[in-house]
């Protein structure tokens, strides 16, 4: 990797990247070459991808890689769910250091050197860094700026590119973790389909192991592209909210209650002033939601043209998320006492055989 990494070859960690992926084939490169530039160690490293048989060219493009580098590695993820891929790929990891990246990420140079060089320094069992979302066209485009905005997600530092101060968070995306973290606490929680970054960290909050953020380290993120695949992503992150909250028997933050108490408010004004005759109930919490809206996608869009288009992401989000979590408080209604960890594809013995002298 570096000096870093050349100086201290005796003592450098051996580190496992998990790729839980399907369908990946226009970023599958960007997200290998974004990794394996940052090798200098090949046998310190391994990649362990875990595709969830696709149907696309991903799995030829990786074969490919495979040939011209013997530390990645290609698992079946029959199940196709993120969790159980992670699992599949946690139980055969060997890295003292274990790092979850997606399919359409690209991390920073020097990604691993700054994330051991945090684990070694800092009182803390997880690492990472901030997001800056991406997405190409225009509508791509205002989405990545909604989703990286306080209104359209709430105070997330991890998604706030431009947020400067290190500090321990809650959660992040694409961590560095410490190996003992899985054997104390356990791998995904299989019931998650989708949060389970979000439930496992709560998790390790909970259990007194501490995550810490350093918005120097920029990872790209690709957004949705269009809105129809914007409403099912936030609808699905609402819905399995309640999940994870039954996990957790615990909130994880009053942010994620916000956008269901809009969509309960908006049919609850419109109900009681199309009963009484009252514009003004009516449309109370509508208006005001418009007003901020507006002054939102206005401040935040770099070219007036996007604006609109902000605007109807943060419609979008607000309401995919909001209606996915009032009908996960109904779907999942049978299952509050139901909080045990399913990780049943994490084998923690072949963990334990690989966990390195």
């Amino acid at each position: 990797m570096s000096f870093f990494i050349r100086n201290l070859k005796n003592i450098h960690p051996f580190i496992s990247i998990i790729l839980p992926i399907q369908n990946e084939e226009k970023k599958i490169s960007l997200v290998l070459d974004a990794i394996i530039l940052q090798i200098d160690s090949p046998d310190k490293m391994e990649i362990i991808v875990c595709d969830g048989l696709s149907t696309d060219d991903t799995r030829n493009i990786i074969n490919k890689y495979q040939k011209q580098h013997s530390f990645i590695y290609m698992i079946d993820n029959p199940f196709k769910f993120v969790s159980t891929g992670f699992n599949l790929g946690l139980s055969q990891a060997k890295g003292d250091i274990i790092i979850r990246i997606d399919g359409h990420c690209e991390i920073p140079p020097n990604y691993f050197e700054n994330c051991l060089r945090l684990l070694k320094r800092k009182d803390t069992d997880i690492v990472g860094g901030a997001i800056e979302t991406i997405s190409n066209g225009k509508i791509g485009k205002a989405i990545a700026s909604a989703q990286s905005s306080i209104f359209g997600v709430g105070g997330v530092n991890f998604r706030n590119s431009n947020s400067q101060k290190p500090s321990y968070t809650d959660t992040l995306a694409f961590g560095a973790h410490k190996r003992k973290i899985f054997l104390e606490i356990g791998g995904y929680d299989e019931d998650m389909i989708c949060n389970q970054d979000d439930e496992f960290n709560f998790r390790a909050i909970q259990l007194g192991k501490k995550i810490w953020m350093d918005p120097n380290i920029k990872t790209k993120y690709y957004s949705r592209s269009n809105f129809v695949q914007l409403f099912k992503q936030y609808y699905n992150y609402g819905f399995y909210k309640v999940r994870g909250i039954q996990k957790r028997q615990q909130i994880f933050s009053f942010r994620h209650l916000v956008p269901a108490v809009f969509v309960l408010g908006l049919i609850l004004t419109f109900s009681i002033g199309y009963f009484l005759n009252n514009i003004w109930i009516l449309f109370s919490i509508f208006i005001v939601y418009l007003i901020i809206n507006i002054f939102s996608s206005i401040i935040i869009s770099s070219n007036l043209y996007l604006a609109p288009l902000i605007f109807l992401s943060f419609w979008i989000l607000h309401l995919g998320y909001g209606f996915g979590f009032i009908i996960g408080c109904f779907k999942f209604i049978n299952k509050y006492r139901n909080n045990f960890l399913n990780d049943r594809h994490f084998n923690r013995e072949k963990f334990l055989a690989n966990t390195p002298v």
